[in-house]
């Protein structure tokens, strides 16, 4: 009897620490809607109430993702990289086998190597390509994260001498990456959902890089003329028209 009781128990506080679904559907609408600042702060509620939830941890890394990709300025990334990057280690450890907790994991910790300098940017590329790899074997299906592989390849190939000297210190065999790789995954990215404007402004800037300025024009043109989801999609269509008067 005290056996099935405990059980029940057991089962009955399971249910209490999962977040109900519908508080998912309507943080999700807020994200749709890019509502960011709104969505942080029910995220936030909701990671008060259920601080061991993967499905709120990494929605809140996402949104600190969301709301420093609407500006190019730096305090606002370091404001919301951080936490960002905290929920999502949080969601790995709470579940390994989430693909957006990879996901995030790779992203963000990416983002914090850029903020820190070359040295650290080196050293996180290495977590970046293993949960960015993880996220891809868990859900291919992802765009975002076939797209942060094409921005792993790209980052890399890209390396000035300075940073390749300090990658061969760093590393004893520094990581393989090309432009060619990159374009691929961008292209797996575009496939995978073909109205995300930064799928378009990176591989046009890849074939740059390639040398091949038909393609580079043809991937630019269309991320100028796509409808903007967000202020980030704008900053992106910015750099993707003077990109294109460079090329003319």
């Amino acid at each position: 009897m005290k056996i099935i009781t405990f059980i029940m128990l057991f089962l009955v506080s399971t249910v209490l620490i999962a977040v109900p679904q519908a508080e998912l559907v309507e943080i999700d609408a807020l994200h749709d809607a890019s509502e960011y600042e709104t969505e942080l702060t029910q995220l936030e509620e909701l990671s008060a109430e259920f601080p061991e939830d993967v499905e709120v941890l990494w929605r809140l890394a996402q949104v600190h993702f969301d709301i420093a990709d609407q500006t190019e300025d730096e305090e606002v990334h370091k404001a919301h990289f951080y936490p960002g990057f905290e929920a999502a280690k949080k969601a790995v450890k709470v579940d390994p086998n989430s693909a957006r907790a990879n996901h995030w994991y790779a992203t963000l910790i990416g983002k914090i190597g850029m903020l820190e300098g070359t040295k650290q940017k080196i050293i996180n590329s290495y977590d970046v390509e293993e949960y960015g790899l993880k996220a891809i074997e868990l859900d291919p299906t992802y765009d975002g994260s076939l797209h942060l592989l094409g921005r792993w390849h790209y980052e890399l190939a890209d390396l000035s001498w300075i940073e390749r000297t300090v990658a061969k210190i760093v590393y004893e065999t520094p990581p393989k990456a090309s432009f060619e790789e990159s374009a691929e995954y961008f292209k797996r990215a575009i496939e995978a959902k073909s109205d995300e404007v930064r799928h378009y402004l990176w591989i046009g800037k890849v074939y740059i890089k390639l040398k091949d300025k038909e393609e580079a024009k043809k991937y630019l043109q269309t991320a100028t003329e796509m409808t903007p989801f967000d202020d980030a999609d704008k900053l992106m269509q910015k750099e993707a028209a003077e990109l294109l008067n460079k090329l003319k």
